[in-house]
């Protein structure tokens, strides 16, 4: 696979899936470096239409084995889809549908790259599909939700955001 970016191989690797068949189904492969760096780059996608229930088990089962995926964070829209996922003994979850929440961690995110922080988010070149959705996505003025117009890749961020904020971040147990 020359020509395309591969996870480091300490790095810890993580998914982010949005469920789509007349839109397109989404997978974004991320390796995630813990503190102190704590920093998510994207660097595969899979986004495609019509790709039916069958042939994405098939990719996430390849990329799973390929790339030891640990964890793949879905789109909470489809719970049958989730449980099929596991039926192939795929490590999925419902991610939260934390709209707002997601928003505001990718912003956070986007903010320390470009200021050189800790805690960063980058994405891969060769994810031609999602990058410029982010060119296409803003707030309308006077709405208080962006437009939601060829957002695909960016939901598909925005469960593994989500969902990666609530694996790396320790539980507390207050007495």
């Amino acid at each position: 696979m020359s020509g395309k970016s591969q996870p480091k191989p300490e790095a810890k690797v993580y998914a982010g899936v949005k469920w789509g068949l007349l839109q397109p189904t989404v997978i974004l492969v991320a390796e995630y470096t813990p503190l102190p760096v704590d920093h998510i780059k994207i660097f595969r996608e899979l986004y495609r239409k019509e790709l039916y229930l069958n042939e994405f088990l098939a990719a996430a089962q390849e990329w799973r084995e390929e790339f030891k995926i640990r964890k793949f964070f879905c789109d909470p829209a489809e719970p049958e889809f989730i449980v099929r996922m596991r039926k192939y003994r795929l490590p999925a979850t419902a991610a939260p549908k934390e709209q707002d929440l997601a928003r505001n961690l990718i912003k956070q995110r986007l903010a320390n790259t470009r200021e050189g922080k800790p805690g960063g988010l980058t994405i891969a070149k060769e994810c031609v599909n999602t990058i410029p959705e982010f060119t296409k996505y803003h707030m309308p003025e006077g709405k208080t939700r962006p437009v939601d117009l060829d957002t695909h890749g960016i939901k598909a961020l925005h469960y593994l955001i989500l969902g990666l904020s609530l694996e790396a971040t320790p539980r507390v147990r207050w007495i």
